[in-house]
């Protein structure tokens, strides 16, 4: 199976199904007035779509193309370029204000080791920046279709990946039957191919501060004991251009 990243042509040809979406907003109680923050917004597509329902939508990108066509598409949004190496673009997004929700789609840092020091800065500058109880959550899709090759992490990656730090669990698969219907096909002429998988991290509502997450960071890489897939320590991470 393969990981395929939610980027640029990709996201304008494939947007998100509607059972993904009800799972985000709904799941996450996401409502008029959240805050959310969309990391690898592509050309902002999913900003835009929020920016309708009442919801104060960011969004984050390591393609300065794709943000020129985010920007044109949602001009009343906010949208921030992640330079390499990317985790240490997350100290401050754009105004700092809590957030609600945090979806990552895709960030270079994560392409390799989901246990590597690197990965888990990654994570604990992004939960920094939520609110207490708020969400950070993995969306990933991976084509059904066998692609020679192809390297994706497992939900149980990113699912022991946000073990580390502390906060509830929730783990959801969507499969391929349920992410279209006859009627969207017929409309748009475009059937959703693969099953996405969403792995979601509820923060405590104790509020923590940017130190501590980076405390526990740290003590995640020490209290690794294994890479996440047999491949991740093999691959290089691919930094951004």
């Amino acid at each position: 199976m393969g990981w395929t990243r939610l980027l640029g042509p990709a996201v304008s040809s494939a947007p998100l199904p509607r059972a993904v979406m009800r799972h985000l907003l709904l799941e996450h109680q996401i409502g008029w007035g959240s805050r959310v923050l969309d990391v690898g917004c592509g050309h902002g597509e999913l900003v835009h779509f929020l920016d309708d329902l009442g919801i104060d939508a960011v969004g984050m990108d390591e393609s300065a193309e794709n943000l020129s066509w985010a920007q044109n598409l949602e001009p009343r949004s906010d949208f921030e370029l992640v330079t390499a190496p990317a985790e240490q673009s997350l100290d401050h997004i754009v105004d700092d204000e809590p957030l609600d929700l945090i979806v990552v789609r895709h960030l270079t840092t994560y392409d390799g080791d989901l246990f590597s020091p690197a990965s888990f800065q990654a994570s604990a500058k992004l939960l920094q920046h939520l609110r207490p109880g708020g969400w950070l959550s993995f969306l990933v899709h991976r084509l059904t279709t066998n692609q020679r090759g192809a390297l994706s992490h497992e939900l149980a990656c990113f699912a022991r990946h946000l073990s580390f730090f502390p906060g509830t669990c929730h783990v959801s698969h969507f499969a391929d039957c349920e992410l279209s219907t006859i009627a969207y096909d017929w409309l748009h002429l475009h059937r959703h191919h693969g099953e996405y998988l969403v792995a979601s991290l509820r923060v405590p509502q104790s509020p923590i501060d940017a130190v501590e997450w980076r405390r526990l960071a740290n003590q995640a890489t020490l209290g690794r004991v294994e890479n996440c897939c047999s491949w991740a320590c093999r691959t290089p991470v691919r930094r951004a251009a």
